[in-house]
């Protein structure tokens, strides 16, 4: 429900925005639409202007052509006078066929105007004329055949005038007064010709100036309509955002108030909790249960603890075991990360509170929330308890193998005394034989005890990791159905691996009676199911090579199984000690049609060449006291060569796996077959 509150106040949040954003790009987009109105209204005001002026330019050069053409028909009495005056004419006439063809098409037009300011002759000043499609301008139309007329009449004068001017260069009065006659009736007869082309010209003028002014009329109009319009959808728009705007701050501050009662509640419900629980956002931490702040009891609050600390790894101590997270990073990775990317190991951190030393499991989990973000939730379960426990069982383990170390001392005073008594003590011997392979189990007691409890500890911490997050997640209505049935199946599969591991544990320690078929293979797996634990906190790999399923051989299947042990637990404390990087045992079984093989493998990097031959010796040991008495190989080599009637050596030996070569020690045991 606190999830379901939270969206909807954040939807709600973020559509009062967009009401708001719309709102404003409404504003925005409405005025730029008027605008735009208004601005067309006034380019076709320019436009009619642009239009006027062009005519005004059209005048002009009537004007400046009518005085050119009557000063070359009166004044020009040379030809170079006469070409300058013509030159300037049909200037000017192509300036106006250039006007009309811009009224006409539309288009721009570029004048010179002259200046009389130093340094600043002239100036270009242009005119744009857009041409509008319903737009006829019959002055433009009868401007065109004028103009087509003035040119004929400018040519037929320049005939006159060269004819003239040659009677003259040759003295030809007569013809020359004549024509002269002829000239001055020909340019009499133009001024109603000028006067008809200026008249509409001015037509044009006086026209455009009559549409300019309706249009200015029509636009003022229009615009005050627009204004008018404007103002009303603004005020509709901002009436509507207010009212919109309204309703969903009044139902953001009521989900508000029950958000605040929600998280009352969850703060409650994580209080409750007996584990340190915290949430973060990957980067910091943004929550936790009051079992924090009663462990770091120097902080009020979580306020106060938050200023001073963003991460709980700022409290991780150095220390001795297994798994230990001490700070920030592991392996190049955040811790938390680590932790997720690896759930299958018992992650353990060390805190201190008042000076002591607390050991916790951490477990972390990552939740995905709906919108695309997650959080951490971090549990701290305190084992200070169960570690001091495990302390204790260590201290018995070490009398153990103290008592194991006086009875073989006891062995060794009968033994001198064996060759005097061999006849009468022979099945006192083969008892205290079997006595002693049940000791070396004894001896292997202590070691077995570390494997029962990395056995159980890693799905009693599951079992217990499980149902917290499980609680918490329904407290918090977090947890599908999906999700309960997923931890319930997760639980009852480690309640079954507890139940298989008392039973291998059990088969380990009852005594062979006789002689019995079994599967070699079968034995081979209950011993690696037995190491498990250890191996995989220690990160060592176990990979077997076979040929079948079935190895079937007669024999003391609970004596074979304390010799592998013997043998994988060697190989572990070797790789251990020696420190190696990807620790690998490798078992390979063989058959022939007499026997079987069985080839263990590891990459420790083999034994000394000079203890090779004493390493089955009773007593004979490379570990300290404290963790080894020297009678499991020695026991493990009678097992099999004086009970199954095989043999046990060992090597040093190059092997592959995956085509990759590694190097160290093989205990090869052959076992005959039925």
């Amino acid at each position: 429900m606190s999830e379901k509150n939270k969206d909807n106040t954040l939807q709600q949040l973020i559509l009062l925005l967009a009401i708001f954003i719309l709102g404003i790009f409404s504003l925005i987009s409405i005025h730029i639409f008027f605008l735009n109105l208004v601005d067309n209204l006034d380019k076709k005001t320019d436009n009619l202007k642009a239009k006027i002026a062009i005519g005004e330019y059209i005048v002009n050069d009537i004007n400046m052509i009518r005085s050119d053409f009557y000063e070359l028909a009166t004044t020009a009495t040379n030809k170079r006078g006469r070409e300058i005056i013509n030159n300037r004419i049909i200037e000017k006439v192509k300036l106006m066929e250039n006007a009309l063809d811009v009224l006409r098409n539309g288009g721009t037009i570029e004048r010179i105007i002259r200046l009389n300011v130093v340094e600043h002759n002239s100036i270009t000043k242009k005119i744009v004329y857009k041409k509008d499609k319903n737009d006829i301008s019959l002055e433009v139309i009868d401007l065109s055949p004028k103009i087509y007329q003035f040119k004929q009449m400018l040519q037929r004068l320049n005939i006159m005038l060269q004819t003239q001017y040659f009677y003259k260069k040759n003295k030809d009065v007569n013809n020359f007064m004549e024509l002269n006659t002829q000239i001055k009736r020909f340019y009499k007869r133009t001024p109603a010709f000028f006067i008809r082309i200026s008249e509409n010209a001015s037509r044009l003028l006086y026209e455009g100036s009559l549409e300019l002014e309706e249009l200015e009329n029509h636009i003022k109009k229009q615009k005050e309509y627009y204004t008018n319009i404007e103002l009303a959808v603004i005020f509709l728009i901002v009436l509507l955002s207010l009212i919109i705007g309204s309703i969903i701050a009044f139902r953001i501050n009521k989900n508000t108030k029950l958000l605040k009662r929600q998280e009352s509640f969850t703060r409650g419900t994580l209080d409750s909790q007996e584990n340190i629980v915290i949430v973060s956002d990957g980067e910091k931490m943004i929550g936790a249960n009051s079992a924090l702040i009663n462990f770091f009891d120097n902080y009020k609050n979580f306020n106060e603890f938050e200023k001073e600390h963003k991460c709980i790894c700022d409290f991780f101590e150095y220390g001795m075991g297994e798994n230990l997270i001490t700070g920030k990073y592991v392996n190049e990775m955040l811790w938390y990360e680590y932790i997720i990317l690896n759930p299958e190991i018992n992650h353990r951190v060390i805190m201190k509170k008042n000076g002591k030393s607390h050991y916790f499991l951490i477990t972390a989990t990552k939740k995905d929330l709906d919108n695309n973000d997650s959080i951490i939730i971090v549990t701290l379960n305190d084992i200070t308890k169960e570690i001091e426990i495990q302390e204790r069982l260590k201290h018995l383990n070490e009398n153990l193998e103290d008592l194991v170390d006086e009875k073989t001392k006891e062995l060794q005073v009968l033994n001198e005394n064996l060759e005097k008594r061999v006849q009468q003590e022979l099945e006192e011997n083969r008892k205290k034989d079997r006595t002693l392979i049940q000791q070396s189990r004894f001896a292997a007691l202590g070691e077995m005890l570390g494997n029962i409890a990395h056995q159980w500890r890693q799905p009693l911490s599951a079992i217990s990791s499980t149902v917290s997050s499980m609680k918490i997640q329904l407290e918090l209505n977090l947890a599908s159905k999906e999700e309960i049935i997923k931890s319930y199946d997760s639980i009852t599969k480690y309640v079954d691996f507890l139940d298989q591991t008392i039973n291998d544990f059990r088969g380990f320690f009852r005594k062979d009676k006789e002689k019995v078929e079994f599967n070699i293979l079968k034995k081979i797996e209950n011993s690696i199911s037995i190491t498990s634990a250890t191996y995989k906190n220690n990160s060592i790999q176990v990979k077997i090579k076979k040929d079948s399923d079935s190895y079937i051989a007669f024999g003391l299947p609970n004596e074979l199984t304390q010799v592998f042990l013997n043998i994988l637990n060697n190989a572990k404390d070797i790789l251990i000690e020696r420190k190696v990087n990807n620790r690998i045992v490798f078992i390979e079984i063989s058959q022939s049609t007499q026997d079987f093989t069985i080839e263990i493998f590891d990459n420790a990097g083999g034994v000394d060449e000079e203890i090779i031959p004493k390493i089955f010796d009773p007593y004979f040991t490379t570990k300290h006291k404290s963790q080894g008495t020297g009678i499991g190989l020695y026991m493990s080599k009678y097992i099999i060569e004086k009970n199954m009637n095989g043999e046990l050596s060992i090597e040093n030996k190059h092997f592959k796996i995956d085509d990759e070569e590694y190097y160290g020690a093989c205990f090869k045991i052959k076992l005959p077959k039925i």
